[in-house]
């Protein structure tokens, strides 16, 4: 008596490494692209947040506010804004920071990506 047994295949394709490796590929070339406007949004962040630690910033003039907001920026060699893109507001019990800012990156061809941030500080 012959005995059959059938197995059943298991794996992926050539083709299907193919389409996984264009997709993974796709997706880190946007990442590629779209992180480095996400880490100048952090860092200024933290920079704001550091120039309202300063211990004498509620009695601050708006010039001087502008001033370490600068020199912070020079410190992280940030370009992406400058001290005149600052919008410093004083309220009840201390001071509110924030920048609006774009960043155009190339994407591909004639496409590009425009990512739009809003970056805000209040001190406490």
């Amino acid at each position: 008596m012959k005995q059959t047994t059938l197995h059943r295949q298991r794996g992926i394709t050539l083709s299907g490494v193919f389409i996984f490796m264009l997709i993974m590929g796709f997706s880190a070339y946007i990442a590629a692209r779209v992180l480095p406007g996400y880490f100048d949004y952090w860092t200024l962040q933290r920079i704001m947040q550091n120039v309202l630690q300063q211990p004498d910033i509620a009695d601050a003039k708006e010039s001087a506010i502008r001033t370490k907001f600068n020199k912070e920026l020079q410190i992280n060699n940030m370009k992406t804004v400058s001290s005149e893109d600052l919008l410093v507001e004083f309220i009840p019990n201390g001071v509110r920071l924030s920048v609006d800012f774009s960043i155009k990156e190339p994407f591909m061809g004639p496409v590009s990506l425009c990512l739009d941030f809003h970056a805000e500080a209040v001190s406490k």
